[in-house]
């Protein structure tokens, strides 16, 4: 008999609100945890560094971006793509190095001499035309 992973899909993994009071809406337990890492952040982000005062309406306005970019995280997680692994593609697509755009200047140092360890610096143009 072959054994494959349809158990794993069979656990509830939503939280659907106190026992009795349940909630309109199933929550997944990732997107409680990112929810709650969101609003810090977001909550740090507007009074530490934007300097927004603290009330009703910018609570609200916090609590609205907080549940977007939770929603917009939340619908890459799956049980097969887990939170680390999409925050770690998402670091590693930010630095990843970009081929440089048409036309511009591209600089390769190359040897004076085999024997020193002096460099020239040659300015080469992708457009294959040489400026020495």
């Amino acid at each position: 008999m072959i054994d494959n992973d349809d158990l794993m899909y069979r656990v509830d993994r939503h939280y659907l609100g106190p026992t009795g009071y349940p909630l309109p809406v199933r929550i997944r337990y990732t997107a409680g945890i990112v929810g709650v890492v969101a609003f810090v952040v977001v909550f740090v982000i507007g009074r530490g560094i934007l300097h927004v005062p603290l009330g009703f309406k910018s609570l609200m306005v916090m609590a609205v971006i907080t549940v977007w970019l939770t929603t917009r995280i939340a619908k890459f997680v799956t049980p097969d793509r887990p939170l680390r692994s999409v925050l770690k593609a998402a670091l590693n697509d930010l630095v990843a190095p970009r081929p440089p755009k048409r036309g511009a200047p591209v600089f390769i140092s190359l040897p004076q001499r085999l024997t020193t360890g002096e460099r020239a610096v040659v300015p080469v143009r992708l457009d294959g035309e040489d400026h020495r």
